[in-house]
């Protein structure tokens, strides 16, 4: 199987197999800028859910799981989005659809077992999303204990994404599980810091709205490249996204609205944040 792998000049497949390091990939960009070109398609062309903007309606017309959360990969067989796997709307990631494999994480009784399904991850976060820095290519050891303290799935299954408190979406021969009262997730308070008592007062904290881009993009099309993929990695600052850095690299007035109107960011809270990052 490896001799097959290493003829064919897989090195992914080799590197797997072999449980060896990644080559990184080269890019025709500076580290954390993607290209500013316009997405080719057209709004007339996109799902018709990333022309409505009110979350209440958004939610209505994804599907939802039997925990009661929005089932993304549902969403995207149903074509109800389609979102795209770069900023410049580029057809990426079929390469990946090849490893879709899925899992059997054994418990210590069936009902216990944890499912991953590895062919749906592939269709949102690119290989060097996950491994090697969040979880090796094979051996990790993934315990809830870990997950609980927002390591391996944690990280990400927290505050964008479903909690693991909702046991049933892992463990499918759970009873019972944790009802969810926010199915799109909760906004991401960004954290301000030097700024006087007086400021914050008056000028709310900037909020992410990670919802409103997921039914546009594909987690690959961010992370890690943009942003990291554990929340409050990144330090963010407004010099540096008017230099096309993190947000700045779509909000520039093309790809999306530039960073000129304050209040379309920093806004007064409607619900309880996701986290203060």
């Amino acid at each position: 199987m490896v001799a097959a792998a290493l003829l064919a000049g897989c090195s992914t497949a080799a590197a797997v197999l072999l449980d060896l390091p990644q080559e990184p990939e080269t890019s025709q960009t500076a580290p954390g800028i993607v290209s500013r070109s316009i997405p080719s398609d057209t709004v007339a062309d996109r799902p018709a859910i990333e022309r409505v903007t009110a979350r209440d309606s958004v939610l209505a017309l994804l599907p939802r799981d039997v925990a009661d959360g929005v089932d993304w990969m549902e969403a995207l067989r149903r074509g109800v989005i389609d979102p795209r796997w770069s900023v410049a709307g580029e057809p990426d990631g079929a390469d990946q659809h090849a490893f879709g494999f899925d899992f059997l994480y054994k418990g210590p009784d069936p009902m216990f077992d944890a499912r991953f399904p590895h062919s749906s991850h592939v269709q949102w976060v690119g290989c060097d999303g996950c491994h090697p820095a969040i979880v090796r290519y094979r051996g990790e050891p993934v315990t809830m204990a870990l997950i609980n303290n927002g390591e391996a799935c944690g990280q990400c299954h927290g505050p964008v994404s479903f909690a693991t408190s909702t046991c049933v979406r892992c463990h499918e021969g759970m009873p019972a599980f944790e009802p969810i009262t926010n199915p799109l997730g909760k906004d991401v308070v960004l954290a301000r810091h030097g700024v006087d008592e007086n400021v914050e007062a008056a000028f709310p904290h900037a909020r992410f709205p990670h919802w409103r881009h997921r039914i546009r993009y594909r987690c690959t099309a961010c992370h890690p490249s943009l942003f990291a993929m554990r929340a409050g990695s990144d330090t963010l600052t407004m010099a540096a996204m008017r230099d096309g850095a993190a947000c700045g690299a779509c909000h520039d007035g093309e790809v999306a609205f530039d960073l000129v109107d304050c209040t379309r960011c920093h806004t007064a809270p409607t619900e309880a944040p996701a986290n203060a990052q």
